[in-house]
C-alpha cells in the first residue's frame, strides 16, 4: 500500500532534477508510459533515459500535484507540469518558452515502488504553450 505522501515525494523528486531520487521510485520490473509521446519504457535503463530526456527538454522542469487518490496498490493524481523548452523534444523543436501543462496519471504501486505508471497529458496544450501552434 501507497500513501498519498509517497506520491508527492515522487513528483517533488522531479522538481529537483535529481534523476536518481525519481528512480529510486522504481524498480527494474516497472513501467513507464507517456502517452502524449506514445511511448512506454520499461525497466530502469529506459525510464533513466526518458527522465534524462525531459531535463534535456527543459533543464527547470518541475511537477507540481493538485490532487492525489490512493486505494490499496492503485492510485490517481492530477498535476501541472512546467519549465522552459531550452532543448528538443520527440516532434517538438526547442522554442526557449515557458509552459505550464495540465496532466494526470495513473499509477499501480508495488510495495513502495511504483509497478506501473501511465502519464496522460495534452501534446497540443504544450505547443500552444511554447508557441509551435
Amino acid at each position: 500500500m501507497t500513501t498519498p505522501q509517497r506520491l508527492r515525494d515522487y513528483y517533488a523528486a522531479w522538481s529537483r532534477q535529481d534523476v536518481d531520487a525519481v528512480l529510486q521510485f522504481f524498480n527494474d520490473q516497472s513501467s513507464f508510459e507517456d502517452l502524449a509521446f506514445a511511448a512506454k519504457f520499461d525497466g530502469l535503463a529506459q525510464i533513466r533515459s526518458f527522465i534524462e530526456l525531459t531535463y534535456a527538454g527543459s533543464p527547470d522542469f518541475e511537477v507540481h500535484p493538485t490532487e492525489v487518490m490512493v486505494d490499496g496498490d492503485n492510485a490517481a493524481a492530477s498535476w501541472v507540469m512546467s519549465g522552459t523548452h531550452r532543448g528538443d523534444l520527440p516532434g517538438f523543436p526547442a522554442t526557449g518558452k515557458r509552459f505550464e501543462v495540465r496532466a494526470a496519471s495513473i499509477i499501480q504501486m508495488s510495495g513502495p515502488t511504483i509497478h506501473r505508471i501511465v502519464d496522460y497529458w495534452n501534446p497540443v496544450e504544450f505547443q500552444r504553450s511554447v508557441g509551435l501552434l
